[in-house]
């Protein structure tokens, strides 16, 4: 079994899953037990019960999240005190067919049976089939194994660290045994056991070995791989580094993480070395405003946002508020209102107003609105969209002159129209639509007001749209709606043409469909909605389920 054939079959269950239950997968279990059982029969599995045997995978999650669906860790973990299971994972796990052996590893692992573990930490030297190994390792991973050492070995052996998979389950192991483990193996001869030693380390909290250990092979390595152990540094925090770090200021390979080791060590003289570098010369570069950006001491931003107004910036010097959780405390507050208002860098301006998301103060809002006329459009739009939930009357009185005016309007303003209820802006939009035809962005959002504020004379133009199957999937979904509030009778059959169409693949994509259905009602759109009941798709199910509860 190819690891890659498992990825693409694991990528392509979004649209064609089937029934999870776990009654039809015992009898799939029993099937499994034939000794013809092959790559077909087992990628048919994989297909069918992703939830139940792979939840530990990025890719199930990531779809699962797609559809909005919560997984469990070990959703089979009844059914390992089933007879049908006691009597027969042992022969499974040590069958003579590869591909048996393979789901055994994932029903073992998806089954939380602690008392396999022994049998598949054997496995891992004794199986040759490397896709066998890879799941045999995920399923020890997901059992949240204590023997470290061992799933280190595998993974230096095994893992593509480039596209790390298994990576993140390890270290999400016991902490106490993941330290050891690097205590063991971080003077391994072996390169990547080396480096993946060492980062384990930033992972498992400081102490005085730790500290030691981690110095030592900054000072000891080779230039190629010390950026290793400087992160580790980094991210533990560790102080007293100015004598030994000033060297590799000086080299490329090493400076941008060694800035970062030194301003988030909490020793002052390390900082404040940092802090006298800025003074050199009137521009700063990029790396030295990142190390205090993304540093974990509030102090540093607050010295950021001061080098942001005073210092020359590079004209592409990037940086990213959503990506920065710190930025959003309430101590940093008036430093980002002060560098927003005294900043004449655009595109300072434009990421840095992000930071004032949500906030509703006098204040920010303020600043917010001023911003609203600016001439970059970035800084406008931003700014707009940092102002959702903003209740603020100066805001809504401002709203309709805004979109009205071309010069300053932004899609973000959209939205706030919405939330604010302002509906009558309809003539605006329709001619903002007939005027988007190479512009989506438009496009999309001047259909989304009409659809949530939508006049008779709209039906025609949602119909037209709707029949266009290369139509944006979300305008269709935007006049299916409006179609639904207008409860226009004469769009049930296109409605429901749609849903069987946007149904082939997947239930899921039928949903905004049935919602606008459930608007209109009437016998067609309910029988339409009533098919959607035994759904292969539960959160299908449930809001065909709820729509019909709310028939009357």
């Amino acid at each position: 079994m190819k690891i890659k054939l498992i990825t693409i079959i694991l990528l392509t269950f979004f649209t064609k899953v089937q029934c999870q239950d776990i009654t039809n997968f015992k009898v799939d279990f029993k099937l499994s037990l034939d000794k013809t059982f092959n790559e077909k029969n087992l990628n048919d599995l994989f297909s069918k019960y992703p939830h139940l045997l792979t939840p530990q995978s990025d890719i199930t999650q990531l779809t699962s999240n797609l559809k909005g669906e919560t997984l469990t860790n070990f959703p089979l973990s009844n059914f390992k005190n089933d007879n049908l299971y006691i009597d027969n994972i042992d022969k499974m796990l040590n069958s003579e067919n590869s591909f048996q052996r393979l789901f055994s590893y994932l029903i073992i692992g998806a089954s939380n049976d602690l008392t396999k573990e022994e049998q598949l930490l054997n496995k891992l030297k004794s199986e040759k089939e490397k896709g066998n190994l890879v799941w045999c390792g995920m399923s020890l991973l997901n059992l949240k194994t204590k023997h470290t050492t061992e799933m280190f070995d595998f993974l230096v052996e095994n893992e593509d660290f480039g596209d790390a998979h298994m990576l993140p389950l390890f270290i999400n192991l016991d902490k106490n045994s993941l330290q050891e483990t690097a205590y063991k193996r971080y003077n391994s001869e072996n390169l990547k056991a080396k480096i993946l030693a060492i980062q384990i380390l930033s992972q498992t909290g400081k102490n005085p070995e730790t500290e030691k250990i981690v110095l030592d092979a900054v000072k000891n390595w080779d230039m190629n791989i010390k950026g290793y152990a400087i992160y580790t540094v980094k991210e533990l925090q560790i102080g007293n580094l100015l004598e030994t770090f000033k060297p590799f200021l000086d080299n490329d390979k090493t400076r941008k993480i060694a800035l970062q080791a030194l301003a988030n060590s909490p020793t002052n003289g390390d900082t404040e070395y940092l802090k006298s570098l800025t003074t050199q010369k009137d521009s700063i570069s990029d790396d030295l405003l990142d190390c205090f950006f993304e540093s974990k001491k509030i102090e540093n931003l607050k010295f950021w946002l001061e080098l942001l107004k005073t210092k020359k910036v590079s004209g592409d010097y990037y940086f990213s508020v959503p990506n920065n959780r710190l930025i959003y405390s309430e101590e940093l507050l008036p430093n980002i209102q002060n560098t927003l208002k005294e900043s004449r860098n655009e595109k300072i301006i434009e990421e840095l107003v992000r930071a004032l998301k949500s906030r509703n103060d006098i204040e920010s809002t303020n600043i917010l609105i001023g911003f609203l006329k600016h001439k970059n459009s970035s800084i406008r739009y931003w700014s707009a969209d940092a102002l959702k939930g903003n209740k603020n009357q100066k805001v809504i009185d401002l709203l309709p002159s805004l979109i009205n005016d071309e010069e300053y309007r932004t899609t973000a303003l959209v939205n706030l129209l919405i939330e604010n209820n302002i509906n009558n802006q309809q003539s605006t939009f329709e001619k903002i639509y007939k005027n988007s035809s190479e512009d989506l962005d438009w496009e999309r959002s001047s259909i989304e007001y009409l659809a949530n504020y939508p006049l008779e004379k709209h039906k025609e133009l949602f119909k037209k749209i709707l029949k266009n199957e290369k139509s944006d999937f979300s305008i269709r979904y935007d006049v299916a709606l409006g179609l639904g509030r207008l409860k226009d009778i004469s769009s049930v059959d296109l409605l429901i043409k749609v849903c069987e169409e946007t149904r082939k693949e997947s239930d899921l994509n039928s949903r905004t469909y049935l919602e606008a259905l459930a608007m209109i009602k009437g016998e067609k759109a309910k029988l339409e909605i009533e098919t959607y009941l035994n759904s292969d798709e539960d959160v299908v199910k449930e809001l065909a389920s709820e729509l019909l509860k709310k028939w009357n």
